[in-house]
């Protein structure tokens, strides 16, 4: 009995809509099977056009030129249609990128999703070419029209300065943007996330910038990842509603990590063997940090008692720690807190130098407390307004360090000390 070959009839109504609900190159086969489906693909809600990893032998080239020609033959289905669907989620990652060759191509597309009011981008233009000459530049106009876009992912290519402060949001609707080996000119951060008012997710993997350093200021920003790039400094400023930073380097130039007004903040992973300098200027105070530095320098803290600080940093010479605390401003001779002050402060017994800034405190001051400073070579204690200390306790602890000061504004001392 014979079998038939032939495909079985459908109307072509119901043929787009199985075309509709297929993986990109399931689609494209099944419509090169039919001159009525022809096209129907380039409507689909999801599109991941991957050129894959580059194949063995001579035909590199033409396996880069039929990629582009696909990609070539969507554009010319979108253009004919007059309707553009919306587009749930666009993905484009070359693995043999041309410079200047293929950069018509890929502003096309990002044109054309942006009029398709794509909501996910995911762009990854890998090259031959390592340098950032050879990246592909994502000019400020290429963003004007992301209205829609939620997430955001870019991966291998340049970035130009933005001069969003002159203009509306770029992207008012972005909440995750992920950036991966991806350079920026001296603004173009700044530029991009001031140009993003609804961020709440950053990841910067690999990614340098020109010259090596960078500063990220959001007023929305809730979690930001930095992981291996290449700079000097980095300055966390004005974000306010920041929960979560996450920070690993080896970068030989590391030198300095600010975190500027991060009252929200409560939780840190730094890993970072070249780091000179850290300021944690503003915390939760249920802050959870973990530090490994090696070579740090010095650390300068604002921070709660209640904050929990795990910091291995065996080359630290000074730490500078302002604690604010309002259940501090309590007088009272059994104050409850002297076992957690005690182990805040023992997280950095590791430095050589202390120095204690206590704002609106009134306490005494126990031997028990500082005398595990024994590896402490100078200690300083500074308080504003009144602390009660005893002459003997006072005594004790300034024993228990090779040289230690308690530096006391406006003082009120319970006993009488000669």
């Amino acid at each position: 009995m014979a079998v038939s070959t032939s495909l079985p009839h459908f109307p072509d109504l119901v043929m787009h809509q199985i075309i509709l609900r297929l993986p990109t190159k399931p689609a494209i086969r099944m419509s090169s099977l039919s001159k009525q489906w022809e096209g129907v693909w380039s409507a689909l809600h999801v599109l991941d056009f991957d050129e894959g990893d580059l194949p063995h032998g001579n035909d590199d080239n033409d396996h880069h030129t039929k990629f582009i020609n696909i990609l070539v033959r969507y554009l010319e289905f979108r253009k004919k249609d007059k309707q553009q669907p919306v587009l749930d989620k666009f993905r484009l990652h070359m693995a043999s990128y041309m410079f200047g060759e293929d950069d018509s191509v890929i502003a096309k597309l990002l044109s054309n999703s942006f009029q398709r009011n794509v909501k996910e981008l995911d762009v990854s233009l890998r090259s031959k070419h390592k340098e950032v000459n050879w990246y592909y530049c994502l000019s400020p106009g290429a963003l004007v029209n992301a209205k829609s876009i939620t997430a955001l992912n870019l991966e291998c290519l340049m970035i130009k300065d933005i001069d969003s402060a002159e203009t509306e949001p770029l992207c008012p609707s972005l909440k995750i943007l992920s950036l991966k080996n991806v350079h920026f000119n001296p603004k173009a951060l700044l530029d991009l996330i001031l140009g993003c008012p609804s961020v709440k997710c950053l990841s910067l993997t690999s990614c340098s910038f020109d010259p090596p350093v960078f500063q990220i200021s959001s007023s929305s920003l809730r979690s930001l990842e930095v992981k291996n790039c290449n700079a000097q400094s980095l300055l966390v400023d004005r974000t306010r509603d920041l929960e979560s930073f996450t920070f690993v380097s080896n970068f030989l130039l590391l030198e300095t990590i600010i975190l500027k007004d991060t009252v929200n903040l409560k939780k840190i992973k730094m890993r970072a063997q070249h780091l000179k300098y850290f300021g944690l200027l503003g915390c939760h105070n249920n802050l959870n940090a973990t530090v490994s530095t090696p070579n740090l320098h010095q650390f300068d803290i604002f921070a709660y008692l209640t904050s929990k600080v795990s910091i291995n940093a065996p080359n630290l010479c000074l730490a500078r720690i302002t604690l604010r605390e309002e259940e501090f401003s309590t007088f009272n001779q059994e104050w409850k807190h002297f076992a957690t002050f005690s182990d805040f402060l023992k997280a950095f017994g590791c430095s050589n130098n202390i120095i204690l800034y206590i704002s609106d405190f009134k306490v005494y001051i126990y031997q028990h407390i500082l005398c595990r400073f024994s590896s402490v070579r100078f200690l300083f204690v500074i308080c504003n307004i009144c602390v009660h200390v005893d002459c003997v306790d006072l005594y004790l602890c300034m024993s228990s360090c090779q040289l230690a000061f308690v530096i006391l504004h406006h003082l009120l001392f319970a006993k009488h000390f000669i």
